[in-house]
């Protein structure tokens, strides 16, 4: 009952967080197979009296049964306990509700009480068969592993909307975050300001931005940014309504990550909760690479340009490892 309490409980709490009250019926069923109908089995009785036994069985109500009507009492046994079931001799079936055991344990409560209801039987008594029920002793193994296979695919502490996630509550400035990397990956880079700016004035969203160029002067005196380009976009999502901060993140993920006829994406690993290596082809001079990862509620984009199309592995590497080292500049708690 505990154990069916806890996976219940676990999913009741990520499905009405992500859902609403769309998947609150399969829970609820889950609840009550699991957690519900031991607890109606430890509330069941039976009484024996001088001619016959009241059985209270939850939620069926009340079996009267004539000590005279009973012609064998016999054990069932399910996964874990065993109980009596009385055989009437007009061919009717009772299950007794108690009393009930661990089969695999003595209980001499157990012992003293069937001994009490097999002396009240008047008529010659088969003997105590023990007897497997297939369907009980399906269920529980079948029940517990769909719960143990479910928590292991998709275990709720690991949602986006588990309570107790740790989630970012602020963004440090984007141009420290990167400044000496980006200064080693283009040598001469320097921050451009018209690009560059930390906004914190919108309450669901704060969006800090940084762009390096690397520049070089061109013949007539001009500078020209074909050297190379890094750029940093880190979003801070709080949640709108039912949907929480982290599904406003992957939206934004998904915004990011969208691309363009004639580029390649593919799934980065072991990055955030998500993150995809976009390649950009727009043209022959140039390796343009970017990188979006999503961790709880945050969502960073990299975008990294060099001179050079023989570049683009070069160019991804780096990408990569700035967005790694982008979201570990982040505090989640």
């Amino acid at each position: 009952m505990l154990a069916g309490a806890a996976v219940s409980g676990l999913y009741a709490a990520m499905a009405l967080m992500s859902y609403g009250l769309r998947l609150l019926t399969p829970v609820l069923i889950v609840a009550a197979v699991l957690a519900g109908r031991p607890l109606l089995v430890l509330c069941g009785r039976t009484f024996v009296g001088a001619d016959r036994i009241l059985v209270r069985r939850v939620p069926i109500g009340r079996i009267d049964v004539p000590l005279s009507e009973v012609g064998l009492v016999e054990i069932r046994r399910g996964l874990l306990m065993e109980w009596p079931v009385l055989y009437l001799r007009d061919g009717r079936v009772v299950e007794l509700a108690a009393p009930m055991r661990f089969w695999f344990r003595p209980d001499l409560d157990y012992e003293r009480d069937l001994g009490e209801l097999r002396a009240q039987i008047r008529h010659p008594v088969a003997g105590i068969h023990p007897q497997w029920n297939l369907l009980r002793l399906v269920a529980g193994p079948v029940l517990t592993l769909t719960a143990i296979i479910l928590i292991l695919i998709d275990p709720p502490w690991a949602s986006d909307v588990w309570p107790l996630r740790p989630h970012a509550k602020r963004l440090p400035d984007a141009c420290t975050m990167l400044d000496a990397k980006a200064r080693r990956l283009l040598p001469g880079a320097q921050v451009d300001h018209l690009f560059s700016r930390n906004d914190d004035a919108d309450t669901h969203v704060m969006r800090h931005t940084c762009q390096w160029n690397a520049t070089r002067p061109a013949p007539d005196g001009a500078t020209l940014i074909d050297v190379g380009r890094l750029s940093i976009v880190v979003e801070l999502d709080h949640g709108i309504g039912p949907t929480s901060d982290a599904d406003e993140a992957h939206r934004a993920f998904l915004r990011e990550t969208k691309i363009d006829i004639g580029g390649n994406e593919a799934r980065v690993p072991h990055m955030g909760d998500e993150a995809d290596l976009i390649v950009e082809h727009p043209g022959s001079g140039f390796a343009w690479v970017a990188v979006a990862v999503r961790k709880a509620n945050v969502e960073e984009k990299i975008d990294l340009i060099y001179q050079g199309r023989a570049r683009e592995r070069e160019a991804a590497l780096a990408a990569v490892g700035l967005a790694k080292l982008g979201i570990s500049e982040i505090k989640f708690g």
